[in-house]
């Protein structure tokens, strides 16, 4: 019997080698890590990194000390920063004192004329208003005062102006529980402006889904009485200052008063520091 059995265990593994020599080579079961690594090398077109360099010790040849500060003011800023990279690692190689002492020499020396820059930078900008950001933008709580102010009133005075030119035009949907919340941002901002404000259900005017061409909802949209020209003012939820922003800019915008590239600007910004298209 027992004879029997390790025949058929001698037959059994013979005919399960040649099953795996006869196989396809895309058959073949690879390990997960060799798996692994050959897809991300083929979807994600990912070279092979190549195995870095052990350095050995003896490999690792002494730095002179550093030159000396009227040499450092010949070189580029980039020769510069590559020294200080070199002399850390070396620092931290070493970790002996004079080394040590070497990198943060450089170090001091790149602090001195980043300090030299940004003196150089404050009477630049002191001198060529044209170049000075504070003068369009002022960070200060003052100035920043200021600014939202003005902002704030150029807005406010260039939508009653409009007033009775043009309305805002939302489109709904049954069951849109975001239609509810930007209904009560429209008649706030109706309260405030005395703009028409309609809305439509796009199930009952598929027309006006074509016309606008999206039957999302809500979207709001500002339309102008003479031409039927109309603009986006706000996909989804948006605040009533928002609303006033962004009808203030569509505004502008179909009336050709900005490009794309200005669409954030206000009219006393034109031409000035804060405008991209500025010459």
């Amino acid at each position: 019997m027992r004879a029997l059995l390790l025949a058929a265990a001698v037959v059994l593994g013979a005919s399960v080698a040649h099953a795996q020599r006869d196989a396809p080579a895309a058959t073949v079961r690879t390990s997960a890590k060799a798996e692994t690594t050959e897809k991300r090398g083929y979807w994600f077109y990912e070279k092979p990194k190549p195995a870095e360099k052990e350095i050995k010790a003896e490999e690792v040849k002494p730095l002179p000390p550093p030159p000396q500060e009227a040499e450092l003011l010949k070189m580029h800023p980039t020769q510069v920063e590559k020294l200080i990279s070199e002399y850390r690692q070396y620092a931290l190689y070493t970790m002996q004192p004079e080394q040590v002492q070497w990198y943060f020499q450089l170090q001091d020396f790149a602090r001195r004329r980043s300090r030299a820059f940004m003196n150089v930078t404050e009477l630049v900008m002191l001198k060529n208003p044209g170049l000075n950001m504070n003068a369009a933008y002022p960070t200060n709580v003052p100035g920043t005062n200021a600014r939202v102010a003005q902002r704030e009133a150029t807005v406010q005075q260039r939508l009653a102006r409009e007033r009775g030119k043009a309305g805002i035009v939302m489109l709904t949907s049954r069951g849109c529980g975001f239609c509810e919340a930007q209904r009560g941002t429209l008649k706030l901002f109706q309260q405030k402006h005395g703009w028409t404000v309609r809305e439509f259900d796009t199930a009952d005017r598929p027309d006006l889904v074509a016309r606008f061409g999206t039957g999302d909802t809500p979207t709001t949209f500002v339309v102008f009485a003479e031409t039927g020209d109309f603009m986006p003012i706000a996909v989804g939820v948006e605040s009533v200052p928002r609303l006033e922003e962004n009808t203030y800019r569509a505004i502008r915008m179909v009336h050709k008063e900005i490009t794309p590239e200005q669409f954030t600007m206000q009219e006393h910004e034109d031409g000035g520091l804060l405008d991209p298209t500025r010459q």
